[in-house]
């Protein structure tokens, strides 16, 4: 398995967010943990979560795509908001700098490292 994959939907956010819940749902029957984030660069963002110290990420699944920092923000807070399963909580609105295209993205992992 490729540890990042774009698997992109796009649209207003009120009318995908239920099919990426419905996804989250799915990776969490072969995920212990699972993240949602968002950015404007998914290479660059799974490198630095690859080396975050309390949970182990194997995998980055691109799933929404957007020229919308705002749209991007709404897919992020609702699925924070109504799957209290993610190991992420809300913490307001992620400001990212001007970019062509956002992007949310499901982290996918098994174990919880050891903490130092």
């Amino acid at each position: 398995m490729e540890p990042l994959k774009y698997n992109c939907k796009q649209g207003w956010p009120k009318n995908i967010i239920q099919r990426l819940s419905i996804s989250a749902g799915l990776y969490l029957r072969n995920y212990k943990y699972v993240k949602i984030g968002i950015t404007c660069d998914p290479e660059r963002r799974f490198k630095e979560h690859s080396r975050a110290r309390k949970y182990h990420w194997e995998r980055m699944i691109v799933v929404y795509c957007t020229t919308s920092v705002a749209n991007a923000n709404a897919v992020e807070k609702w699925l924070i908001e109504s799957r209290p399963d993610l190991v992420n909580k809300w913490t307001g609105f992620s400001g990212m700098c001007e970019h062509p295209y956002y992007y949310a993205y499901l982290l996918l992992g098994n174990h919880k490292r050891m903490e130092k």
